[in-house]
């Protein structure tokens, strides 16, 4: 992949980071103790599901304690994500699997290798550290909302997460290390453009994530405004455009910044000219100071850090589109947040195309097969009759 964007001359170019916290997540779960629990637990799940009488008997153990009737969830060796999912569902029906295989109804040829008292209370500290990295990923593989903004933020809680405590357990500290390790090592070079984005998204452009230091935050939005400043000349006629088609920011409240409705502009009474227009109007040539981009820059840089915080589940993109009066930014930041995080959603593109494609449906032209795939990625259930 970074070949390829090399040679397109696409950049920057943004690891996948679900891949970048599956690798990570992977060395941690490579801990000798915590590798064997793993073990145990898959010759575990692969016995109830083999086992028609197996399954049979941890159904009316789960009806017997009141248990949810969940089945036991395997585990696939490449996502770090299913082997925490298997961690958790073994610890909600704990009591029901091994009150299961304590029953008379099970051979004793069947019996497996029974899960020790240590491991037993590292399964749930295990599945408290590495329950944030699931909801990181969860997040990051969004569609409907700008994902970039997120990585520097998720980056901060996930360092302070696994900061060592004096009071883990001795494998906790090294899974914790050896994440941390791998982790801390990725995206090095593209902080800068993390940090940017993150200052472009309103959830997030407080930066409460950097340092409590107002010159580090301060540096963000510097880096911004220069480039703002060196907007490409197509980027700059978009401005100029969208500029021009909406109320000038002078002319209005600082107060009140949003649009003003379309009956004050259409409606409103021509202004009645006095008697020094009539006499010397003619020879009266205003001058209006155009400002230069670098002051236009600064202005907008400060209006938007003097704006409310948008709420987390705010809509970013609505948002921007109705910040008339920051065009510089408005293009800058639809330049940052369009780029995606991870690759999940082109993932789920070619899964939907599987789907679609198979032996009874092998005829189907190339062009419907786009068609299709379009209309299930972004045709809303709500239209579907």
């Amino acid at each position: 992949m970074l070949l390829a964007g090399c040679e397109a001359e696409l950049d920057p170019h943004v690891r996948c980071i679900a891949h970048t916290l599956n690798l990570a997540s992977q060395k941690a779960f490579k801990v000798e103790e915590v590798s064997q629990i793993l073990v145990k637990m898959r010759k575990l799940v692969t016995f109830f599901h083999k086992s028609p009488k197996a399954t049979e008997v941890l159904r009316e153990t789960q009806t017997q304690l009141h248990l949810p009737n969940h089945k036991l969830v395997h585990d696939v060796s490449t996502r770090w994500n299913s082997s925490l999912d298997m961690l958790e569902r073994f610890w909600e029906q704990q009591p029901a699997v091994l009150n299961a295989l304590l029953s008379k109804k099970l051979k004793r040829g069947e019996a497996l290798v029974t899960l020790t008292e240590g491991d037993m209370t590292l399964i749930p500290e295990i599945i408290k550290l590495m329950k944030p990295l699931k909801v990181a990923t969860v997040l990051l593989s969004e569609e409907k909302n700008p994902t970039l903004s997120m990585i520097a933020p998720i980056q901060a809680k996930l360092k302070m997460h696994f900061q060592p405590d004096e009071n883990d357990l001795p494998i906790i500290t090294q899974m914790k290390e050896r994440f941390t390790k791998d982790f801390s090592a990725r995206y090095t070079y593209l902080q800068d453009l993390l940090n940017s984005a993150s200052a472009l998204d309103p959830r997030f452009k407080d930066l409460a994530f950097l340092d409590d230091s107002d010159t580090t935050k301060d540096l963000v939005f510097m880096k911004i405004s220069t480039e703002a400043v060196k907007m490409s000349d197509v980027d700059l006629a978009i401005v100029e455009e969208v500029a021009a088609e909406n109320v000038p920011a002078e002319e209005e409240d600082d107060d009140n910044w949003s649009p003003r409705s379309e009956a004050d502009t259409d409606h409103s009474p021509p202004k009645k000219k006095t008697l020094l227009d009539q006499m010397f109007g003619d020879m009266q040539c205003l001058r209006v100071q155009k400002k230069t981009i670098q002051d236009r820059a600064k202005e907008e840089i400060l209006k938007y850090r003097e704006r409310d915080t948008l709420s987390l589940d705010g809509d970013v993109l609505q948002w921007w589109k109705q910040q008339i009066d920051l065009p510089l930014l408005s293009v800058l930041a639809k330049s940052y947040l369009s780029i995606p995080a991870t690759s999940v959603p082109c993932e789920r593109v070619f899964s939907t195309a599987g789907e679609i494609i198979n032996a009874k449906r092998s005829l189907l032209h190339p062009d419907h097969v786009n068609q299709l795939i379009f209309l299930k990625t972004n045709l809303k259930q709500e239209h579907v009759i």
